[in-house]
């Protein structure tokens, strides 16, 4: 965690530790807009133009929350057809933007246990809760049993299950 004033070295640690939390929030402001990605990096060359001029930055983590939010905001305006965006003007005075941060970091801790998953069984995993498949669907997508597929999905959840537990007490330890 970066807690002094960052400097322009200190982006590629700021990019790991923030990208994925920044791409979920993002996400969920603008549901079914496919360049939440664009929108993150353009935040981030931001973020890299304002260290170049040596700008005080307090708070990175809120800095970067802010701009995607804000961003995500503009992206809207440019796209007012889209009827799915969360209505960020009106839900900044009742959303506590740190819940917000807080649910894209779980969320981004999330699909990075899942990354940890057995290619297969990642898959698998997917096609089930992403795609709402059936087992029988997957199996017969894939050309596997269905005992296979069963046995593929608890083989995610015990995993995940694991990776879950490290989540917590990580962030539990930081707070005690």
């Amino acid at each position: 965690m970066i807690k002094k004033e960052p400097k322009q070295e200190d982006i590629d640690e700021i990019f790991r530790l923030y990208y994925r939390p920044l791409c979920m929030y993002a996400t969920s402001l603008l549901k079914g807009t496919n360049n939440v990605e664009d929108i993150v990096m353009e935040c981030f060359i931001h973020l890299w133009d304002k260290l170049k001029t040596n700008a005080p930055i307090l708070n990175t983590k809120s800095y970067l929350f802010i701009s995607v939010r804000n961003a995500c905001y503009d992206a809207h305006k440019r796209i007012s057809s889209t009827p799915s965006f969360v209505d960020i003007e009106n839900a900044k005075d009742t959303v506590d933007i740190n819940d917000e941060e807080e649910n894209s970091e779980w969320a981004a801790q999330l699909w990075t246990a899942i990354d940890t998953l057995p290619n297969r069984c990642r898959e698998i995993f997917l096609m089930s809760k992403r795609e709402q498949k059936t087992y029988e669907e997957i199996a017969k997508e894939l050309h596997l049993s269905v005992k296979t597929v069963e046995t593929q999905i608890s083989k995610a959840y015990r995993i995940l299950r694991g990776e879950i537990r490290k989540i917590y007490l990580f962030f539990f330890s930081l707070f005690s």
